[in-house]
């Protein structure tokens, strides 16, 4: 048995290859496509367009080496300075009060969310004392619900549109 399979195997496989070998050749036979001619002319003229923008219009690539690197170095001074002032922010007196009112502000949210894990770890509790055998029964039981209603609901459909 187990040779039978491999000489199916290894003919399928002669046959992919010969297959691949005749798209080969089809594909290699046909003619060039050539680009029509308004199709060449309007690519060259927006390339040469793109070409005639000034350094400022033109990728970030394709800007001048002294422009690039002083346009990263100033950008690096930017993000150091922002890195900095935001450092010396937090440790001002007026942010700790504004820190402070705007927890006082989301402390509903914190006590609604102590809530709800303890609601849930309440839930989590009782689905282990109930046992496996509960659980898989009611998932069974709520997949047959839900059979019985696609069912129902396609024969109240069918009835609902069908032709008298």
């Amino acid at each position: 048995m187990p040779s039978v399979l491999l000489a199916t195997a290894m003919m399928n496989s002669e046959y992919q290859k010969e297959t691949e070998l005749q798209i080969d050749q089809e594909l290699k036979s046909l003619p060039e496509l050539a680009a029509p001619t308004t199709l060449a002319r309007r690519v060259m003229a927006e390339l040469e367009q793109r070409r005639a923008l000034p350094w400022y219009s033109q990728p970030w690539q394709n800007w001048p080496m002294p422009l690039r690197i002083s346009a990263l170095a100033l950008l690096a001074v930017m993000f150091g300075g922002l890195c900095v002032s935001s450092w010396q922010l937090t440790r001002a007196a007026g942010v700790s009060a504004a820190m402070q009112e705007i927890g006082g502000l989301f402390s509903g949210f914190n006590t609604v969310w102590n809530i709800v894990n303890v609601l849930l770890g309440a839930v989590v509790l009782v689905f282990k004392h109930l046992g496996t055998g509960f659980m898989i029964g009611s998932l069974v039981l709520a997949g047959l619900g839900y059979a019985i209603c696609v069912g129902l609901g396609t024969a109240w459909l069918r009835l609902a549109f069908a032709r008298r």
